[in-house]
């Protein structure tokens, strides 16, 4: 190299030097703004998935939960085919009630819609055949043929507007295969797609956020939104998935490098796409980074032309720069690359905090907005969080903690709170005082709301599984494992808690059958769960029992498990065989019993029928199936069951008709029950009543004969006794007067022959009065005569009247009465004979005893001046022979006693008591009695205090 060469390198070495060590600085500087725009992007990205993938889990949860309540109609209807439009609107009602945005729940038996709830509003879709409609014929083949839940739509409804629905295929159940048996139809549930996506928070909501308490509001208030505002579009109608139709959003949406995600369905999947609201973010240059750059690159040049301009001596100096300079580059990255914190620097002595861009940010602040105070700082903390984060800090610059590390909240710009971690440690000098504090400030906001979510959750999931009436069974998926058990398994089991945990199914031998654990087994590893499958299980005790069982496979920590839930149905399960059988059993009853069965539907046409022979029928079965009832019957019969269908229909209740019809040459009888079947259909059933009927004709025959016999015999009794009763007066009267006489004359000898003619002819004309008295009754000529009367005056009179008879046979009277009975309004010759009836017979057959007459007032009132009662009562006992439950039960008949033995002993025609009774029932009263043989009797009257004769005697 000649010194030409020299010399220029010389000169030129200082600038070339100088320009590539800026290049270096600002190449650096290039990649690190490059970084980070791609950073800010990807992170954007990031976000705007985390908000999709919140979506898009909402919209599952809110259509799952509402598709599940499908599951309970599906097992009831194919348990009861025949259910009614009542039992379907009380199901229906509780499913609405516990789900919003269900517009209508419909059941189509055979594709056609037959049962709708709610009605009114809904009618047009009532009687659709959904295999003859365009917008629903491909989907209801899928389903059936498949025999899953397919959710179409939206979709134009009938009735008007658009809807999501869901359609689920129901399959008789029978004893050995629930639910696999004949098809029976649809059940479909119409969900208003609003009211899922407003669930979603698909939808925009705003609410405005209060100023918390205890601070002032330094800030404006804002409406709340999130970080990074997004909109969203779904495609996919009818689970086509990428390939379906928009039907929420801007369709464009899809054609702007969206972040997409499938949301899944019970028959596909549905796409769902975002971006942020004002689109993606173009990338700008970092105007502080490019100024730092040049300046980095303007020092770095200067310096290294300035030594490179030195000898030999500065060569040295500029490798250590530029290794100096290098480290201070990668400290700077490192710095910048995890400025997505919030950066705080608090210069301890002059009180001053230098604020990142980002730590501004995250709380909504612009940096102008925001000095240096550390104020800025602490006024933004929540006032319940304040102590302890100060606390923390000065805990730390004690030299208590090695270094700062604490949660709080701090107010956003928008009004609402953030939560925050926050990291930092003090500078300190060689005495050990800090002079500098430095740290990072972390939004966790989604990370407590997620931790707060997840407590919740298992809160609820804890709840639910302790108080489930189902047994819930936690297994691992290796080797089944129980890790935790419910109290409803262990009660269904019979286990405790410590012989389950640890140990699986195979060590309790809880499975009877070997198949039905390895069926249940392959379908859990084939899908992941099984669902409703009837297994045996069998108890500690040893017993075996039938149980529903589902599972599902899940992670528990990093642990492949399975949730397993069993529902004992062994009650059902012997309900339904019972049923089974009773079923049949009535059948075969139904099959053997005489009667005619006839199915009509509303418009009185006949749809079926069962005979026990076709010559019951009134004509051949050709001639009446599928036609109206009025064209088969007389009109005069057919006007009688178009009359009872009409009932039918309108109290869905039983109805009884009969009618006449000439068959086999003679008139013939019978009786029709019309009973409501469905909501469409009345079944009648028709019985032959001829015979019963000539029974009743000649029943009544007889008792016209009968009657008019003992009308007769009452007329002849009552004329009767007035011819006995004249002449035994006379005899009566004359024995008097010769007794009389005979004392007169002196002749003693003839008085006791003449008292006895006296007592015969009493005796005699007592009968004759009770016979007249019941004749008079039973022809219906018994008069009433109503007065008002002192009650203590006519107890008064019957207690004279009947005392020498007490007196005879050595017994006893009390009478236990009220001090003022007042005045009662009745027929007093009645209510006297009834006393005396029943004191006489006390009298006649008790002996040395004792005969207690009570009265009582009901209510118990004590007048004047109070109004009089409603009732009286007179109670009569006796210490007497007494009467036994089957001579209590004859003693109220005509000439009838307790026992035939008593009639020679005491007397009597047994007229006293049958006559009491009629008299009490004449004015408004009854009579009962109790007995014990051996101890006595007791007779209880209860009549009206004042007596009114009944309304349709007054008319």
């Amino acid at each position: 190299m000649n010194k030409y060469e020299s010399v220029m390198r010389s000169r030129l070495s200082p600038y070339i030097a100088a320009v590539c060590s800026a290049g270096l600085v600002i190449a650096g500087v290039w990649a690190l703004a490059k970084s980070e725009v791609e950073r800010n992007r990807q992170q954007i990205r990031t976000d705007v998935l985390l908000q999709l993938s919140t979506k898009r889990a909402k919209l599952e949860s809110a259509l799952n939960s509402r598709l599940f309540i499908t599951r309970g109609l599906v097992a009831y209807v194919s348990n009861h085919p025949n259910v009614t439009p009542q039992q379907f609107e009380r199901l229906a009602q509780v499913m609405v009630s516990e789900q919003t945005g269900i517009l209508n729940i419909q059941l189509a038996k055979d594709n056609i819609i037959s049962h709708l709830y709610p009605f009114e509003g809904h009618e047009n879709a009532l009687g659709l055949n959904l295999l003859e409609y365009y917008t629903s014929q491909n989907i209801v083949r899928q389903s059936i043929e498949s025999k899953r839940t397919l959710v179409a739509g939206p979709t134009p409804l009938v009735q008007g507007g658009t809807a999501l629905i869901s359609r689920t295929p129901i399959f008789l159940s029978s004893p050995n295969s629930p639910g696999e048996g004949e098809y029976w139809g649809l059940v479909a549930i119409i969900i208003d797609p609003e009211v899922l996506f407003t669930d979603a928070k698909l939808l925009p909501t705003t609410k405005a956020i209060a100023t918390p308490p205890g601070r002032k509001p330094t800030l404006p208030q804002y409406r709340f939104h999130t970080p990074i505002p997004v909109q969203y579009a779904i495609r996919g109608q009818d689970g086509l998935g990428s390939q379906g139709a928009v039907f929420f959003g801007d369709p464009d949406l899809f054609n702007r490098n969206p972040v997409l995600l499938d949301v899944s369905l019970p028959n596909g999947s549905w796409q769902m796409a975002a971006i942020p609201l004002e689109g993606w973010p173009v990338s700008r240059p970092i105007g502080w980074l490019y100024s730092l750059g040049g300046f980095l690159a303007f020092s770095c040049g200067l310096s290294t032309f300035i030594w490179v301009r030195k000898p030999w001596e500065m060569e040295l100096a500029v490798e250590r720069a530029t290794s100096a300079l290098q480290k201070s580059q990668e400290r700077y990255a490192i710095a910048v690359a995890g400025a997505n914190d919030g950066i705080w620097d608090w210069d301890l002595n002059a009180q001053e905090i230098y604020f990142s861009p980002r730590w501004k940010s995250a709380i909504g602040a612009h940096p102008h907005e925001i000095g240096s105070n550390p104020d800025e700082w602490f006024s933004r903390i929540h006032p319940d969080d304040l102590e302890r984060v100060e606390a923390d800090i000065q805990a730390h610059l004690k030299g208590r903690s090695p270094h700062l590390q604490t949660e709080y909240r701090i107010l956003h710009k928008n009004g609402s709170y953030l939560w925050m971690l926050v990291r930092g440690m003090a500078v300190r000098d060689a005495d050990g005082n800090p002079y500098r504090f430095a740290g990072s400030q972390t939004d966790i906001t989604d990370r407590r709301r997620a931790r707060e979510a997840l407590r919740v959750s298992q809160e609820k999931f804890s709840k639910a599984f302790r108080a489930s009436p189902d047994a819930i069974a936690i297994t691992t998926l290796e080797e089944g494992r129980y890790i935790e058990v419910n109290d409803r398994f262990l009660e269904m089991s019979g286990f405790e808690w410590a012989e389950v945990i640890g140990k699986n199914s195979t060590d309790l031998n809880i499975w009877v059958y070997e198949a039905e654990q390895k069926t249940c087994i392959q379908e859990l590893q084939t899908c992941g769960r099984v669902i409703d499958r009837e297994i045996h299980f069998r108890m500690k005790a040893r017993e075996i029992r039938v149980g529903l069982f589902c599972a599902e496979s899940i992670v528990l920590e990093g642990v492949p498990c399975v949730v397993s839930i069993t529902r004992d149905i062994t009650e059902r399960k012997q309900y339904e065989e019972k049923l089974y059988h009773t079923t049949s059993e009535l059948q075969a009853i139904f099959k053997a019993l005489p009667d005619l069965y006839f199915k009509l539907d509303n418009q009185a046409i006949i749809l079926n029928y069962q005979a026990g022979k076709v010559s019951d029928l009134y004509r051949p079965p050709e001639e009446f199936l599928g036609r109206k009832i009025t064209e088969v019957l007389p009109s005069n019969v057919s006007q009688t069951f178009i009359e009872a269908l009409n009932e039918v229909k309108a109290n869905r209740d039983l109805v009884y008709r009969e009618y006449a019809l000439p068959m086999n040459d003679r008139l013939q009888y019978f009786e029709a029950r019309l009973l409501p079947l469905l909501e469409n259909q009345t079944i009648v059933i028709v019985r032959d009543i001829t015979s019963r009927k000539q029974a009743e004709i000649m029943l009544y025959e007889a008792k016209e004969a009968a009657e008019a016999a003992n009308e007769a015999k009452s007329m002849f009794l009552a004329n009767m006794s007035h011819e006995l009763r004249t002449p035994l007066n006379a005899i009566v009267g004359y024995s008097e007067i010769l007794e009389e006489e005979a004392e007169e004359v002196g002749i003693p000898d003839f008085i006791p022959d003449l008292k006895k003619i006296q007592f015969a002819g009493k005796h005699l004309l007592s009968l004759i009065n009770d016979i007249l008295d019941l004749s008079k009754i039973e022809a219906g000529k018994m008069d009433i005569y109503l007065e008002t009367f002192e009650v203590n005056q006519a107890i008064e009179a019957a207690v004279a009247t009947i005392y020498p008879l007490v007196q005879k046979n050595g017994n006893q009277l009390q009478v236990n009465t009220p001090p003022d009975l007042g005045q009662m309004y009745s027929d007093l010759s009645k209510v006297r004979q009834v006393l005396l009836n029943l004191l006489s017979n006390a009298a006649k057959f008790t002996e040395n005893g004792t005969i207690t007459l009570e009265v009582r007032l009901f209510p118990d009132r004590v007048f004047p001046p109070n109004p009089p009662p409603d009732w009286i009562e007179f109670q009569v006992s006796d210490t007497g022979i007494g009467m036994t439950s089957e001579q209590m039960e004859q003693i109220f008949n005509a000439f009838t006693q307790a026992d035939p033995s008593t009639t020679r002993k005491y007397g009597g025609t047994g007229l006293g008591l049958a006559i009491t009774q009629r008299f009490c029932e004449m004015i408004g009263g009854e009579i009962s009695v109790s007995s014990e043989l051996g101890s006595g009797s007791t007779f209880t009257v209860r009549l009206p205090y004042r007596f009114q004769f009944p309304a349709n005697l007054m008319e």
